[in-house]
């Protein structure tokens, strides 16, 4: 018998009308404080992912240490990605719509749902973990944020991501598709990419009331080494920043799953205030 249930939903973002597809990993013995709350965290997938993908339901399952004590949690699909809808609004360059329209909904959703909920953390990977520390910087509401692979200078990594034959159709067309196996096609725009350019993450240091953990794997091949302590330099005003770097794991954590989440649960145990 497993000690949780999953719940599908879906929630309508009330500015652009997309459903965005969730899934609640419900714990039968929930952690609950000394407020009678239960603690719940929400988790985002990366770049034209979904809530399914690589790591992300077993930290579902793996989020919490004790078997008495579990801490919910939700996974959903940002728009234009997985099961959600909005592909036509879907932008390279969105972090900024992905933070204020679709996390922003799904958590005044499930605080709407029920008082006893509180969201203890957000945990991002790869283009989510810029995106959670977004949210953090125009809220700074949830007490813990967790960065895995994220990118802070979103200059970087156009041309490697993308091929000569598809950029040359950026010039001159103003954009190209993207065409996937499993989710579908993604245009992407030459507006989007100077979006992308043009967003300053230097504004993170604003962040006070986050404590912050970034994470990065050593053999990432896709964000620069030096992105973490970027990230942990302009962090240093929060509650609490710290960096983890594991060792042999890449963008992905290929094979390091495990590992990874057990530092996740390590340090979301030791921040409770």
């Amino acid at each position: 018998m497993t000690d949780f249930v999953e719940e599908s939903f879906t929630v309508i973002s009330p500015r652009y009308q997309h459903k965005l597809s969730c899934i609640f990993h419900r714990k039968h013995s929930p952690y609950i404080d000394n407020q009678n709350r239960e603690h719940l965290v929400i988790i985002c997938h990366g770049y034209m992912s979904h809530k399914n993908a690589l790591f992300l339901p077993q930290l579902s399952r793996d989020i919490s240490k004790s078997a008495a004590n579990q801490f919910h949690s939700v996974r959903f699909d940002f728009h234009g990605c997985g099961e959600s809808t909005g592909r036509d609004l879907w932008d390279y360059g969105g972090y900024e719509d992905e933070a204020k329209d679709d996390l922003r909904y799904v958590v005044e959703y499930l605080r709407s749902r029920s008082k006893k909920y509180f969201i203890r953390a957000l945990i991002g990977h790869s283009r989510a973990g810029t995106t959670v520390l977004l949210y953090s910087l125009y809220y700074d509401d949830i007490p813990i944020v967790v960065n895995i692979a994220g990118r802070y200078r979103l200059e970087r990594g156009i041309k490697e991501r993308f091929s000569k034959k598809q950029l040359d159709e950026l010039e001159k067309k103003g954009s190209f598709i993207i065409y996937t196996n499993d989710n579908g096609n993604f245009r992407i725009t030459k507006q989007a990419i100077e979006r992308r350019k043009n967003l300053d993450l230097s504004q993170i240091e604003k962040i006070r009331q986050a404590k912050v953990l970034n994470i990065w794997g050593d053999h990432d091949d896709v964000m620069p080494g030096d992105e973490i302590y970027l990230f942990h330099e302009q962090l240093k005003n929060t509650k609490k920043s710290e960096m983890i770097i594991v060792s042999d794991a890449d963008h992905c954590f290929t094979g390091k799953e495990q590992q990874l989440i057990n530092i996740i649960q390590q340090w979301i145990q030791q921040s409770i205030d």
